[in-house]
């Protein structure tokens, strides 16, 4: 249960933080002139987002902690405090909606695009000090996957007829399958998915756009470097660790016949904290990287692209190849929906999910 509190507190945390992890040119999902960063108006929406967003997520967090001083099952605290947490951040993009909507209104009665002059900068030089994790890290664990398909078949007589696939809060089994051709690789095929689509997102991250500011060019390519390798290495602890949490996990109770699974839970508590961890570490990094502005020389301002974004939130840019560009709002990246690459990822993930339901 406490586990559970902290990451509705790591989350709170998170959503109040996020308006100031994302570069300082661009504003609830917003792209701002560079001369106008410092425009007090702005600073004032990020500090009452902020004071929201906390007040909410502590209220939330006081109301999960009720849930601690009352006589409930495990299974069913776990499900109101997710209940909880998807609320709460459904809240937040709702006032994020909010202020995207009046930085947009701000932008346009004071014409700020008419008062600057948009450059387009770029330093081909910069690709040479990218340190992009190579793909062929994230195929590793494709070949481990494919293995244990492979070996599952070979042992598909073995395999009981009825197999253990969920466990409750206290590790006990309270769902079985029966053993199908399908049902006995669905775990495997879920992990597949992920990792398949984590290595053709290490593509999109190696040939994503670098985006530079017109007047913290340096400071800018400090940050496109930083996210784009501690990105990279995030991503790649990502697929480790539930590969090794997804395979222990079929051999165990599939292949082994053991139902307890006694070490799934700290497996799971690791890679829970892989997760929150590596995140941690990857915002930390790029918080020391953010441009500054705090002088600044001229009118100008790198060219924006905000007539591809759809609130702020979904990138469609059919000229543009990348499959992957960072996000307008907090850390990360998101795809290009106008890429054909992004509903292959799209398809390889839902599959193996729309099988296990349908099968």
């Amino acid at each position: 249960m406490l586990f559970v509190l902290g990451i509705f507190i790591f989350v709170g945390v998170l959503e109040t933080i996020t308006p100031h992890l994302t570069r300082k040119s661009i504003v609830f999902g917003v792209s701002i002139p560079e001369p106008y960063v410092q425009h007090q108006q702005l600073r004032t929406f990020k500090k009452h987002y902020s004071m929201l967003v906390g007040s909410i997520a502590a209220t939330f967090l006081l109301g999960q902690i009720s849930l601690l001083f009352l006589s409930i099952q495990e299974e069913k605290f776990v499900l109101l405090s997710f209940i909880l947490l998807f609320v709460m951040l459904l809240v937040s993009a709702g006032l994020y909606m909010s202020y995207h909507i009046k930085i947009k209104k701000l932008k346009k009665q004071e014409n700020w695009e008419a008062h600057v002059k948009t450059v387009y900068v770029t330093d081909l030089s910069i690709r040479d000090k990218d340190e992009v994790l190579s793909p062929t890290f994230f195929l590793l664990p494709i070949i481990v996957t494919l293995a244990l398909i492979t070996f599952t078949y070979m042992n598909y007589s073995a395999i009981p007829d009825v197999f253990a696939t969920h466990w409750n809060a206290a590790g006990e089994v309270d769902g079985w399958t029966e053993k199908t051709w399908i049902s006995v690789i669905i775990m495997p095929l879920i992990l597949l998915g992920t990792q398949i689509s984590l290595f053709i997102m290490s593509f999109g991250m190696k040939s994503a756009k670098i985006q530079l500011s017109a007047q913290a060019k340096e400071a800018s390519a400090n940050r496109e470097l930083t996210q784009r390798k501690y990105g990279s290495w995030y991503f790649a602890a990502i697929n480790y660790s539930l590969t090794i949490l997804f395979v222990v996990l079929h051999y165990t109770t599939v292949i082994l016949k053991d139902q307890t699974i006694p070490y799934f839970f700290p497996l799971f508590i690791g890679f829970i904290v892989v997760s929150l961890g590596g995140l941690t570490l990857l915002i930390w990094k790029l918080s020391k990287s953010n441009e500054r502005f705090d002088d600044l020389h001229t009118n100008e301002t790198a060219a924006a692209d905000d007539r591809y974004w759809k609130w702020g939130v979904l990138y469609i840019n059919k000229n543009d190849p990348s499959l992957l560009v960072q996000k307008k709002f907090g850390v990360g990246w998101t795809m290009n929906l106008a890429n054909k690459w992004s509903y292959v990822i799209l398809f390889v993930i839902f599959l193996p999910i729309l099988l296990t339901i349908f099968k």
